[in-house]
């Protein structure tokens, strides 16, 4: 049955990527799009390689990562309704990138083209600063880590909100960047998440089985020999990393991290080495349909995909909590 479940998923994935390669402004048919891709001489393969393919190749990213990374901090803090952003990376994020876009509207220099640089670095210092609140003698407790996560993302959300309310032009800039899109991904773009996300992927599966354990409990891990704190700094830290890297590149995806996981553990049960890769493959999923339905739902213009996960994430969470309080 699990094979069966398995083998349906990356079919899915499969014929999906190619749907949202066809997709956008200029329609491209399945068969033109695989022309395009091991065609050099192919019509479309401008299109395909040089616009489509990163901006696709970018929400599998994000999806994978984003999702990956709810679903470790679900386990470690034994709460369905955390998210990547835990830590204030997305309201440190989002005060970067608006810092940004204000600095080049009042000094007429191109602080844009800075914008990513200076959204991961506020994003990891909120982390960084989060945590460094939350830790109590070499420890980190959970609702300690939570309220500094709270107010370190308030403070955050205030000070972008100031800074919204001073600008004057580039402010449509702000907001769609603040709702998220992939729209002008480029190769280069792809480099950081990819690697940050790896990274974190590798190092939450080779941790799974103490993230089984914390998932029990934290004194029951810690009985059974697992250094919780050690495990927590890991986790915290590469995937602020790997949320940071992507948000700064996209801007603000909410309900990815959050819904993904529990899609997975309906599908797959909640062992953290599977449930980690079919949250990566479900999230991934999600976002490159997101990114294809904000294509196409107002074209020729887009609409941010914050705006589209949202719409898609809210009706799903509610069905599976009902689903859930049935179950009970």
């Amino acid at each position: 049955m699990k094979l069966g479940k398995w083998l349906a998923l990356v079919t899915v994935f499969v014929v999906l990527v190619l749907l949202c390669l066809s997709v956008g402004s200029v329609k491209v048919d399945f068969a033109d799009v695989l022309r395009a891709l091991f065609d050099q001489t192919s019509k479309h393969r401008s299109i395909v390689w040089g616009l489509r393919l990163p901006r696709v190749l970018m929400g599998l990213i994000a999806g994978a990562s984003l999702a990956s990374v709810g679903a470790a901090f679900q386990g470690l803090l034994r709460n369905p309704l955390v998210d990547p952003y835990l830590l204030g990376v997305s309201s440190g994020a989002s005060f970067g990138a608006v810092l940004s876009i204000y600095l080049a509207t009042v000094s007429g220099f191109q602080f844009l083209y800075r914008l990513p640089t200076l959204s991961f670095a506020f994003a990891m210092i909120a982390s960084l600063v989060a945590i460094v609140l939350a830790k109590k003698d070499g420890i980190i407790p959970i609702v300690e880590l939570v309220l500094s996560g709270v107010m370190v993302s308030v403070l955050f959300s205030s000070a972008t909100i100031t800074l919204l309310m001073l600008l004057r032009r580039n402010i449509t800039h702000a907001y769609v960047w603040l709702f998220g899109s992939l729209s002008g991904m480029t190769w280069n773009d792809l480099l950081s998440p990819f690697v940050f996300f790896l990274l974190f992927f590798w190092a939450s599966l080779g941790l799974s089985q103490q993230l089984n354990a914390m998932a029990i409990g934290e004194v029951q891990a810690k009985i059974s020999g697992v250094n919780t704190e050690f495990v927590k700094l890991i986790v915290y830290s590469l995937g602020s990393l790997a949320a940071a890297s992507v948000v700064s590149k996209t801007g603000v995806i909410g309900f990815v991290g959050l819904i993904t996981p529990h899609m997975a553990r309906k599908l797959f049960g909640s062992d953290h080495k599977v449930l980690l890769v079919s949250s990566a493959l479900i999230g991934a999923i999600l976002l490159c349909v997101c990114d294809a339905i904000a294509r196409v739902i107002v074209s020729p213009s887009e609409m941010p995909i914050g705006v589209v996960t949202a719409f898609v994430g809210v009706p799903v969470m509610l069905v599976l909590l009902k689903k859930g309080e049935n179950h009970g």
